[in-house]
């Protein structure tokens, strides 16, 4: 089971007694952490744009994503959450995917 600690950066700012990822630590500002660390999610957004997913689906499914990183899922575990969520129980994502 993934467990925030390992990998999200605001988790692992905080471990500053810890020597995991020390250097990397000291030298990237939190913010930039945060960035790198959503990396894969920038990258899908963008090529989802380039297929065409409307705007207002597009905005849902990242924001989502974006706030169950915050609850400590890798990005990969959020992407796969939402579309979880996109095939089943979400009727207003299943409604937006279906807007052009």
């Amino acid at each position: 089971m993934y467990h925030p600690y390992n990998q999200n950066p605001y988790f692992q700012h905080q471990q500053t007694s810890q020597n995991v990822n020390q250097y990397y630590r000291e030298t990237k500002s939190l913010p930039d952490q945060w960035v790198d660390y959503i990396q894969p999610l920038v990258t899908r957004a963008l090529s989802e744009v380039e297929e065409g997913i409307n705007l207002t689906h597009l905005f849902q499914e990242f924001i989502l994503s974006g706030v169950l990183v915050g609850q400590g899922f890798t990005p990969e575990q959020a992407i796969e959450q939402v579309e979880t969520w996109e095939k089943g129980e979400s009727k207003l994502l299943q409604a937006s995917k279906a807007m052009k």
